[in-house]
């Protein structure tokens, strides 16, 4: 297995909880996430030096910092925003994965499709969806970098780095306030790897 895609994903408006306990966007979003590609971490050891994890996050989190407030405990529930949050926390591991495996031949890739005319987002955002119907992208052209990074020889690419349209991004807007955050990154992975083994 040289290739894993995390692309699972979920916005649920209302706070909603899974057998185990967890909010349900961020059990789908982050700590599914984090699961499958924890484990399967050594099938792609295998195949290095090719081998590489692409995980579709979002433009949602541009305006969202990292918090540790991981299951929106803390005041009113929103959706929209725990999504936001869910997708930065997916950016933040996957600079976490370059960094702790960058002498095992793995890359990590983290990458926003741009706004696809898919029915979980005509579900999940209906008046977004109707504003911009006919204007926004197709399932192919939302996959076409997904398709690209996994194709690019690993050494013109830039691993724990966050793509756009087959070029490498900003992580972080000016003036959004979102970069400080990322030093909350190594406590989160913490928490991620405590509730995966308390979920198993």
């Amino acid at each position: 297995m040289s290739l894993s895609v995390n692309n699972a994903g979920l916005l649920e408006h209302n706070r909603v909880t899974t057998s185990e306990g967890f909010e349900l966007n961020f059990a789908v979003n982050v700590l599914g996430t984090y699961a499958m590609t924890e484990l399967m971490l050594p099938l792609l050891e295998k195949a290095t030096p090719d081998a590489r994890v692409i995980t579709v996050s979002s433009g949602g989190m541009y305006t969202t910092p990292l918090t540790k407030d991981l299951q929106f405990s803390d005041g009113n529930f929103n959706g929209v925003e725990q999504y936001g949050r869910n997708k930065r926390v997916q950016v933040a591991l996957t600079e976490k994965w370059a960094d702790i495996n960058k002498n095992k031949g793995i890359g990590f890739y983290s990458m926003h499709p741009g706004w696809a005319e898919t029915p979980g987002v005509a579900k999940s955002l209906p008046s977004f969806s109707k504003a911009l119907s006919g204007k926004l992208r197709t399932n192919e052209q939302g996959a076409d970098t997904v398709i690209w990074l996994a194709l690019q020889p690993k050494e013109k690419l830039v691993s724990g780095a966050f793509y756009f349209d087959r070029a490498e991004a900003p992580k972080h807007l000016l003036f959004a306030a979102t970069s400080r955050s990322h030093t909350e990154i190594d406590s989160i992975y913490d928490t991620l790897s405590s509730l995966s083994r308390t979920s198993a």
